[in-house]
């Protein structure tokens, strides 16, 4: 939105804006990076996203935002965030941005919660070439939690028995990019344009998850950690994990931006899940 918009302008001087923006999507943990996005199991919820940003023609940034969707608890917000970031302005070889985001999630049992709190991440594109060729890099650390009940009878007694689990995690990603943006103006009014942008990526990176438990079933917990089948530790090595492809469409008129964007991800290692997943995003924003 950001390079369509400077297009647009008649001024060649960057420019400092607030823009509100309406997403609805089914995108459930980062704001920019898709490849932790492609990991998230659920798919088929429709999530809401308002948010209100400020745009410095320094090129330093914040936004804050909020999730909106409908769970076992009924619809309401289901986490908070707040972006601090900074975007190279007004130099035209090579995009360059950083951002942090700090996510605050409501209810850290809920399967539809982010399980990331911190979200590093850093994009570089040269823009001279048809085909521009990029790199990111994120780091991203975070919690969730899941709890397990079980009833039995045990010598004529029952027992009501319960098991905590809180995962602690850490990722680390490096994505390399090649895609082209295609601009057309004019398309309904002299002030509008449509840009598109089609990127391939091939997404790699690193994990670890710590994992500790609380339960009322301490024997028998003691019993099976001894036997190693209670793992507190799952480590993934640096790896090619998927090729992905992403479509950014983007149709700006006046103040008003539309931008649809839709990501498709293959995963490569070995698995018993569905190898190919997506991401979509439709996106109303107002600039002021």
């Amino acid at each position: 939105m950001t390079q369509l918009k400077a297009l647009l302008d008649s001024t060649d001087e960057p420019t400092s804006y607030l823009v509100a923006n309406v997403s609805v999507g089914n995108r459930l943990f980062s704001k920019k990076n898709n490849a932790l996005n492609a990991n998230q199991s659920s798919t088929n919820l429709l999530v809401y996203s308002p948010s209100l940003g400020y745009a410095h023609k320094s090129g330093l940034g914040l936004t804050v935002g909020a999730n909106l969707l409908n769970d076992i608890n009924g619809f309401g917000v289901n986490q908070y965030s707040i972006s601090p970031s900074f975007d190279l302005a007004d130099n035209k070889n090579i995009a360059f941005g950083l951002s942090y985001t700090r996510y605050f999630v409501n209810n850290k049992f809920s399967p539809y919660s982010s399980p990331i709190q911190n979200d590093f991440y850093t994009a570089l594109t040269f823009k001279k070439t048809w085909v521009q060729p990029g790199i990111a890099l994120g780091y991203s650390t975070g919690q969730y939690s899941e709890v397990k009940y079980k009833d039995t009878v045990v010598t004529n007694t029952k027992k009501h028995y319960y098991d905590s689990v809180n995962y602690s995690l850490t990722a680390f990603s490096l994505n390399i990019s090649a895609g082209h943006q295609f601009l057309w103006y004019g398309i309904l009014d002299k002030q509008d344009g449509l840009g598109l942008t089609t990127t391939l990526i091939a997404n790699a990176g690193s994990g670890k998850t710590t994992i500790t438990h609380n339960t009322n079933a301490a024997i028998l917990f003691a019993r099976l950690t001894k036997k190693g089948r209670i793992p507190k530790l799952q480590n993934d090595k640096f790896e090619m994990q998927s090729i992905g492809c992403n479509l950014d469409l983007n149709y700006t008129i006046g103040h008003l931006s539309l931008q649809p964007q839709f990501y498709i991800d293959c995963y490569l290692p070995a698995t018993d899940a569905n190898r190919v997943s997506h991401v979509f995003v439709f996106n109303i924003g107002y600039t002021f």
